[in-house]
């Protein structure tokens, strides 16, 4: 998993919850390289996946709460700092159909290495735009909040409704994203 996945979670859980529980969420002994991160690096997703839940019991908050929240910061995050890819783009549903196509090919040329999800995107009637993700990892619930975030970035008129993928965990998801007139 990329470092900037975990350098961002650490960032996010400062601004909510202190240093004091960021000092405690790093200090877990499985972490590898006791929980130091650079942005550019790689690192086990069982890191995150640790973190997650002692930050869940600090803040005593449920994970998938954490991790949508997490979802939404980190599109904040993608804004700033590849303000790039969302030039040119009008609405949610064009920068959400071009991930695989777009967003994660530039981030393959980049980090050849990079195991990402996938988002298979097709377009129905009346504009609705599906999300198949997968992954390897467990986190469809940071899928979900970077989803929302992006439709709110966006402005656009859009109900987002989740549903689960073939293997009815964590590791995939169904988001459909349905224009807000077709839904009254």
């Amino acid at each position: 998993m990329k470092g900037i996945i975990s350098t961002e979670f650490l960032e996010m859980a400062e601004a909510e919850f202190g240093i004091q529980t960021v000092d405690k969420i790093t200090s877990l002994v499985e972490l590898h390289d006791q929980g130091a991160y650079t942005a550019v690096g790689n690192y086990p997703h069982g890191d995150m996946i640790a973190m997650l839940g002692a930050l869940s019991k600090e803040a005593g908050l449920e994970q998938t709460d954490l991790l949508t929240a997490y979802g939404r910061y980190l599109f904040k995050t993608f804004t700033r700092e590849y303000s790039a890819f969302f030039k040119n783009i009008s609405s949610s549903q064009e920068f959400l159909n071009g991930i695989e196509t777009v967003i994660h090919s530039e981030v393959r040329k980049l980090y050849p290495d990079a195991n990402l999800p996938s988002f298979d995107c097709s377009v129905g009637e009346n504009r609705t735009l599906t999300l198949d993700y997968e992954s390897h990892r467990p986190l469809a619930d940071l899928a979900e909040g970077l989803i929302k975030e992006c439709i709110e970035h966006f402005g656009d008129p859009i109900e987002l409704i989740r549903e689960p993928g073939p293997s009815k965990d964590a590791h995939s998801a169904r988001f459909i994203l349905v224009p807000s007139r077709l839904l009254q």
